[in-house]
């Protein structure tokens, strides 16, 4: 690996984002590419605070372009922010994949996106796995790891302290859950603020902590978390 062999590494790892998830798993060699990716951001290191380069989205305003959203659902008018703003692209062409599972790495480069952080790069996660860490937001830990309900409001509790926000004197909210016990103690205070901020909301009288945050709930309480700045 040399500084110039970005664009043969992003071909790589734009053409395994494009495999199925069955095919995915046929892969054998993933690990040379995420070590490759890793070895071009150490040559290439991205400077903070650059303009972030988000997607153009030509439909923007318009019907969105995936099949697997409909204008019905409960999450489309997130998907449908999240997309226009540039925070969330289509795993493909026409597909968002709603039901499929969210990163660590995908979240904080979300907000690095936010905040004005160039995101673009061989490894997708570096330039927000960096402004995370260095902000106190992430430990940098695991970022293609799949973020679960409790992290994903740990991470964005966390940047709200981070952004001096205003924070809402804390009420208990948890105690109408039954698997409130189930949360992580380090997300105690995150989980009772999301839950009051209406950005995490239960189900059948449970919060699933630990369950893993798909893509339209993670665009479902982006949504919400932006419409609070409002």
């Amino acid at each position: 690996v040399t500084k110039d062999s970005g664009a043969a590494i992003k071909a790589a790892r734009d053409a395994y984002n494009e495999l199925t998830d069955a095919q995915k798993k046929l892969v054998t060699n993933y690990d040379k590419l995420t070590a490759a990716e890793a070895r071009w951001s150490e040559l290439n290191p991205i400077p903070a605070g650059q303009p972030a380069q988000l997607p153009q989205n030509s439909n923007a305003g318009e019907t969105l372009p995936f099949t697997d959203v409909n204008a019905n659902s409960w999450y489309y008018s997130g998907v449908k922010f999240a997309y226009e703003k540039g925070l969330m692209n289509g795993t493909s062409k026409n597909g968002f994949s709603p039901n499929a599972t969210t990163t660590r790495g995908m979240i904080v480069t979300i907000l690095a996106r936010v905040e004005g952080v160039n995101t673009s790069g061989a490894l997708w996660y570096a330039a927000g796995q960096k402004w995370a860490m260095d902000n106190g937001i992430s430990d940098g830990t695991n970022m293609p790891g799949v973020i679960t309900r409790e992290q994903l409001a740990t991470i964005l509790f966390r940047y709200v302290v981070y952004k001096g926000l205003d924070l809402v004197t804390l009420e208990d909210n948890l105690s109408r859950f039954s698997d409130r016990n189930e949360i992580s103690s380090y997300a105690v205070s995150a989980m009772n603020w999301a839950v009051g901020q209406g950005l995490v909301k239960g189900s059948g009288g449970k919060l699933n902590p630990k369950g893993n945050a798909t893509r339209a709930q993670v665009a479902a309480i982006l949504h919400r978390f932006c419409e609070l700045g409002k």
